[in-house]
C-alpha cells in the first residue's frame, strides 16, 4: 500500500435565491443565501504517482498518470484567459482526458477538473499522487448551486494539494484573502462549466451567508441577515434556463410598458428584503418575508416562468399555511418554503409527505450557514464511506 501524506476533508455549501430571478438579468437586485445542504470532497495524498477523480453523484471513475497530464501551452494562458477560448489543440486535449463522459454533467464536472488542475499544479516528486472523491447532499441539475459547490470544494482542494493555500485557512489572519483566492478559481471552473456565469452562485457557496447583487456592481453582504429554516422542493421536472430567460426578455421587447413595471417591482422586493433582515424581531422578519415570498411568487408567474407542478407544491403548502415561491429560473426546478419558528414539526413532515406522494422529492434544511471549509482528517480506520449518507457534524466530528 502506498504510504499515505494529507488526507483533508473539505466542504461547500449550496445556494439559493430568495428574491431576484430573472429581474437580475436585466440589472436589478437579487438576494441569495447559502444552504445547510452542502458537496463534500475527500482529499487523499499518496505515492501512487496517479491521479483518481471519483464522482459517484454522476458516475465518473477516472484514473491517470500525472507523468501523463501534460499540455503543450503556457498555463498563465489557462489561468489569465477565459476557458472558451483556449485553442482547439488544447481543448481536444482535454476531451482526450475524459473518458466515456455520455452526460453533460459529467463533461462538464471532469473537464472543470482537468482545466484548474493544470492552472494550480506545480513541481512535484515523481512519485507523487493523490485521489479526490466527492459526494454531495445538492441535487444535480435543479438550480441549487450544486455545480458551484462542485467548483468551489474542486478548487479549494487543488489550492490545498499545491500548497497555495493552507489547510487550516479559515483559522488564518489571511482569511479573507485565501477565501478571495478560492472564491476567484471557483469561479474559473464555473466558467468551464457555464461559459459566462454571473458569479453569484460560487460566491455564496466560498463567503456564506447572504449576498446581494446587481450586475455591473458586484456583490454585497447581506446586513444583519438571520437563519432560518426552509423546505426546498424539487420537482424534478426538467427546463431550459436560457429558454426560460429569452421568453423573459421576449416579453419585455414586445410589452415594455407591462413588463418593465414587474421587474421594479421584484427589484424593489429585493431591496425590502435587505431591509427587513435589520429587524430586531424573528417573528417580524418571519412575516415579512412570506409577503414577499408571496408576492414575489406572483409577479413571476406573470412573467410565465411557473409551472403547473409548482403551483402544485404552493397548493399544498398552502394548506398548511406555509408561503412558497419558486426559486431560480422556473419552469419546473425547485421551490422554497419559509417554515416559520412555530411551525411544528409534525406539520412539516405531513406537508413533507403529501408532496413526496406527489412525486417531488423534499429537503428540510437551513438558510444561510457557513461557506467553504477544510479541516484535516486524523482517524486512520476513516475509510470512503464517510461520504455516503453523512451530514456535517458527523463528518466533521472525525475531524479537527
Amino acid at each position: 500500500m502506498a504510504q499515505s501524506g494529507k488526507r483533508v476533508l473539505i466542504s461547500a455549501p449550496g445556494k439559493v435565491i430568495l428574491f431576484g430571478e430573472h429581474a437580475v438579468v436585466h440589472k436589478k437586485l437579487a438576494v441569495a443565501a447559502s444552504l445547510g445542504l452542502r458537496t463534500y470532497l475527500h482529499l487523499e495524498e499518496n505515492e501512487t504517482g496517479q491521479c483518481r477523480l471519483h464522482l459517484p453523484d454522476v458516475d465518473i471513475d477516472l484514473t491517470w498518470l500525472l507523468s501523463d497530464l501534460s499540455l503543450s501551452i503556457d498555463l498563465k494562458t489557462l489561468e489569465t484567459g477565459h476557458p472558451m477560448d483556449i485553442p482547439e489543440e488544447i481543448k481536444q486535449q482535454l476531451e482526450n482526458w475524459m473518458g466515456v463522459t455520455t452526460r453533460e454533467a459529467q463533461r462538464q464536472a471532469v473537464l472543470a477538473f482537468l482545466y484548474l488542475f493544470f492552472v494550480l499544479k506545480t513541481d512535484k516528486p515523481t512519485s507523487f499522487g493523490f485521489s479526490i472523491n466527492t459526494r454531495s447532499t445538492l441535487p444535480v441539475g435543479a438550480g441549487l448551486g450544486s455545480s458551484a459547490s462542485f467548483a468551489t470544494c474542486i478548487a479549494t482542494a487543488l489550492l490545498v494539494l499545491f500548497n497555495h493555500i493552507p489547510t487550516g485557512f479559515a483559522q488564518s489572519e489571511k482569511k479573507d484573502s485565501y477565501l478571495d483566492t478560492i472564491n476567484r478559481y471557483a469561479y474559473k471552473a464555473e466558467q468551464v462549466i457555464h461559459g459566462n456565469p454571473s458569479g453569484l452562485d460560487n460566491s455564496v457557496c466560498v463567503f456564506g451567508g447572504a449576498l446581494s447583487f446587481r450586475r455591473g456592481e458586484g456583490f454585497v453582504p447581506l446586513e444583519g441577515f438571520q437563519s432560518l429554516q426552509l423546505l426546498l422542493t424539487n420537482t424534478k421536472v426538467p427546463r431550459s434556463t436560457s429558454a426560460l430567460v429569452a421568453g423573459v426578455t421576449a416579453k419585455k421587447e414586445k410589452y415594455p410598458n407591462v413588463i418593465d413595471p414587474i421587474l421594479d417591482s421584484i427589484d424593489k422586493i429585493s431591496l425590502r428584503c435587505c431591509e427587513a433582515f435589520k429587524s430586531d424581531s424573528k417573528a417580524d422578519l418571519a412575516q415579512e418575508l412570506e409577503d414577499l415570498v408571496d408576492i414575489n411568487h406572483c409577479l413571476l408567474h406573470a412573467l410565465g416562468v411557473s409551472h403547473s407542478s409548482l403551483e402544485k407544491v404552493r397548493t399544498i403548502t398552502g394548506e398548511y399555511g406555509v408561503k412558497t415561491k419558486l426559486t431560480g429560473a422556473g419552469g419546473g426546478g425547485c421551490a422554497l418554503s419559509i417554515i416559520r419558528d412555530d411551525v411544528n414539526v409534525e406539520t412539516t413532515n405531513s406537508v413533507a409527505q403529501k408532496l413526496a406522494g406527489e412525486g417531488f422529492d423534499c429537503y428540510r434544511t437551513s438558510l444561510g450557514g457557513t461557506g467553504v471549509n477544510a479541516v484535516i482528517l486524523i482517524d486512520d480506520s476513516l475509510d470512503q464511506a464517510w461520504l455516503i449518507n453523512a451530514d456535517r457534524e458527523t463528518l466533521e466530528a472525525h475531524a479537527i
